[in-house]
């Protein structure tokens, strides 16, 4: 179930990826303040966007903040996200700190080392929360899910409600069932719980006293332990979308400083693939069968063992990249096949794209990995190709 629903994220997010006409923004500071009738990409240290967005929002950055009007979806990923406005579908963010305001018509799934929705926000859909310190102070007219290590809940779900963490504080109304799981569980004075309340506690048993409304009782369930010990899988779908998000966020990132310091590399590596691919595949192999090979004898000798240690250092960090380097030739590659002469962040888009397919050809079993395997080998055969001793000794022969 775990990996279907991985492939199911990548493939979806794949398809969101953009097509070269829409909008991209980066730089160090981005300001979008006016309207912008298509989706936008927007990757800075500083992003501040105070004008309607008729379509979806993809930004990362160091500071994230939104204020107005997006009809579309919004994916972010920042050290402090700050979300003020109305958006009409779902909100995914992933930060160290979040705050979170307005209207949401759709769902909102975060994650974060703080997170504070506001007593202004109102959430249409599903609320998935997972952070360190969470304080919910809106109204959620859907459910209400979160995993967190504090939760104060001072708002109103009005639907179901589940929690799986530390420390929980009830403050404010639930409509629904509610599932506690909590090592420590406060009931404060303007609690209001309307529905069948199962819960355990560290503590054990503990007093709902005038919480509890409309007839709503609460039952100590001993085997609800299970999940503070070994959380379930219930979380499972909004974990992984989490981790996709941060696949592609990680990714974009090394994407672009390869194409920014070495892009003169891939560039010439894209060229020689074209031309020798069968040399390139053949210069690959060797040097992931002859390296391995050679840093054994070095350790072999002792005297050559720091050389030894230097060498597998670099290796193991190529190999560890393999599928970023494989990325950035072939966005290289297919910008000089078909002449599209692009900009540095539509070649990083691309290579995000390639990125994501590589990563997809790991889940077919055989076929898909001798694919993967094969384009690695020819991106690294066609850099080595085009190494100082390779080309001295082609030229002497």
């Amino acid at each position: 179930m775990k990996k279907r629903f991985v492939i199911t994220s990548l493939l979806a997010l794949l398809l969101t990826l953009p097509a070269l006409a829409l909008r991209f923004e980066s730089g160090e500071n981005v300001r979008i303040s006016q309207a912008v009738y298509e989706d936008i990409y927007v990757f800075s240290g500083t992003i501040y966007i105070d004008a309607p967005v008729y379509g979806d929002i993809w930004c990362a950055g160091g500071t994230v903040t939104v204020i107005d009007t997006v009809t579309g979806d919004i994916v972010l990923g920042g050290g402090n996200i700050y979300l003020r406005g109305t958006v009409l579908d779902d909100v995914r963010a992933a930060g160290g700190t979040l705050t979170i305001s307005g209207h949401i018509g759709g769902d909102l799934l975060v994650t974060g080392g703080t997170i504070s929705v506001e007593r202004d926000a109102v959430i249409d859909g599903t609320v998935a929360v997972s952070g360190g310190t969470v304080a919910f102070s809106g109204i959620a007219r859907g459910i209400f899910k979160s995993v967190a290590g504090k939760l104060d809940l001072n708002g109103t779900v009005e639907k179901d409600f589940e929690f799986n963490g530390g420390e929980l504080t009830l403050n404010g109304t639930i409509g629904g069932a509610s599932q506690l799981v909590a090592q420590n569980i406060t009931i404060g004075g303007n609690a209001a719980l309307r529905g069948p309340v199962r819960y355990w506690a560290e503590a054990g048993e503990i007093s709902f006293g005038n919480a509890l409304q409309n007839g709503a009782t609460a039952s100590f369930d001993p085997s609800l332990r299970k999940h503070f010990e070994q959380p379930d899988a219930k979380f499972l779908g909004f974990a992984s979308f989490l981790a996709v998000l941060w696949y592609l966020l990680a990714g974009f990132t090394l994407l672009w400083l390869g194409q920014w310091f070495f892009g003169r590399t891939f560039k010439a590596a894209a060229t020689t693939a074209s031309a020798e691919p069968v040399r390139s595949l053949g210069y690959g192999f060797l040097y992931f069968v002859v390296v391995p090979v050679a840093i054994v004898l070095l350790f072999i000798t002792v005297i050559g063992i720091p050389i030894g240690l230097i060498a597998l250092l670099f290796y193991g960090l190529f190999f560890a990249l393999a599928s970023i380097i494989t990325a950035l030739v072939g966005a290289n590659w297919i910008d000089q096949r078909k002449a599209y002469n692009w900009r540095l962040l539509q070649l990083v888009f691309v290579a995000l794209g390639l990125l994501v397919v590589l990563k997809l050809l790991t889940f077919i079993p055989f076929l898909g990995w001798i694919v993967k395997i094969a384009a690695v080998l020819i991106a690294f055969g066609a850099i080595l190709d085009n190494t100082r001793i390779f080309r001295r000794d082609r030229a002497s022969a």
